[in-house]
């Protein structure tokens, strides 16, 4: 998935015995968030099957360590697929959930999190916590799932999963363009911003000029889309694409483990950096708010860049537990959302049972 690391999907989450006093659970690491200094200190295990799936309500439980790839075979089964997540999404579904980082497709699809219905779960002193409900018209009240979701295990251990799900896109389409003149290249992805519908993935790679932008939906849709791109972009390459194709475009624009930072910027802020950074772009995705930055050498020039992009509103962390520890930079900066985590976690788990990056800071 651009904008996420490659994941290794042959692991699931497992029970530990650290130190024969107490049980810790131990997540996979599929979303290679979580250093192991500081698991969770109290026994629990994770169900890693999927336990119920309604099609014609389209909504579907599963346990928190079922592999993503398990669940969008069944679903896919019935040409259906769960809302929020890429077609090449490996890992775990309660990791998942638990990743607060942006995909680049989430101005098109929304963000996994946003659409998970309920969850089940073990707060840190161990009674049961549940958000959500597992169909629609169930759910009300405060909603913790999103408070929950991309929280990477603070507030509680994900145990089960309820899920919307949704028709899978039965057409897909590829339209890239080579622009050199810069000037001419940010006017047509203004232009492109401007249209009446979301692309499915924008996303570009300044080095080579290239402004890539992805459709999907019904037949006559991504034909009407398609021509209005076209006007935009008169001299481009279209074709047709198949899901297999969307699954090795998602997996060429993922970091290397441990080598890239992600950069997040308002629209109007990415032509000025681009051409800037300290390093090269693997790609960026404007609609989606970030780009992901690669071969990168630490030092004042980084330090600069890093606080243009405060200057301009925007921020830098690393995009995984490999590279917060290589370049020394937050994974996870501090959210408006820390205050109400705190005091949470002061209600739920008293004694510190949960791991939470900010309980140091």
């Amino acid at each position: 998935m651009g904008g996420r690391n490659s994941l290794d999907d042959s692991t699931a989450p497992e029970i530990d015995e650290p130190d024969g006093n107490s049980i810790a659970a131990i997540g996979s690491g599929s979303r290679q968030l979580l250093a192991q200094d500081r698991p969770h200190r109290f026994p629990v295990r994770i169900p890693d099957a999927i336990e119920d799936f309604d099609p014609a309500e389209m909504v579907i439980t599963v346990g928190g360590a079922t592999l993503v790839s398990q669940l969008m075979k069944t679903t896919r089964a019935q040409r259906l697929v769960p809302c929020g997540i890429q077609p090449d999404e490996a890992g775990t579904v309660g990791g998942l959930f638990s990743d607060p980082r942006e995909s680049p497709c989430d101005p098109f699809t929304g963000r996994f999190c946003d659409h998970v219905l309920g969850i089940e779960g073990l707060r840190g002193d161990g009674t049961s916590l549940l958000a959500g409900g597992r169909v629609v018209k169930n759910v009300t009240g405060y909603d913790l799932v999103r408070l929950l979701g991309g929280a990477m295990g603070a507030l509680g251990v994900v145990i089960r999963l309820h899920l919307r799900l949704e028709r899978e896109a039965p057409n897909w389409s590829q339209i890239d363009c080579r622009i050199e003149d810069s000037a001419t290249y940010w006017s047509a992805l203004d232009a492109i911003r401007g249209l009446p519908f979301e692309p499915y993935m924008l996303a570009l790679e300044p080095a080579d000029g290239l402004c890539q932008v992805m459709l999907s939906g019904t037949q006559v849709s991504v034909i009407e889309s398609q021509q209005l791109v076209e006007e935009i972009l008169p001299v481009s390459d279209v074709k047709e694409i198949s899901r297999e194709d969307v699954v090795e475009i998602h997996r060429q624009k993922r970091a290397p483990m441990g080598q890239a930072l992600r950069v997040r910027l308002p629209w109007s802020c990415w032509r000025e950096i681009v051409s800037t950074s300290p390093g090269c772009w693997r790609a960026i995705f404007p609609s989606a708010g970030f780009g992901i930055l690669e071969e990168i050498a630490p030092g004042v020039e980084l330090e600069s860049f890093i606080t243009r992009i405060h200057q301009l509103g925007g921020s830098v962390s690393a995009e995984d537990a490999s590279a917060e520890k290589q370049f020394q930079i937050p994974l996870v900066h501090p959210s408006p959302h820390d205050e109400l985590t705190r005091r949470l976690r002061n209600e739920w788990d008293s004694q510190g049972m949960l791991s939470w990056r900010g309980d140091r800071c």
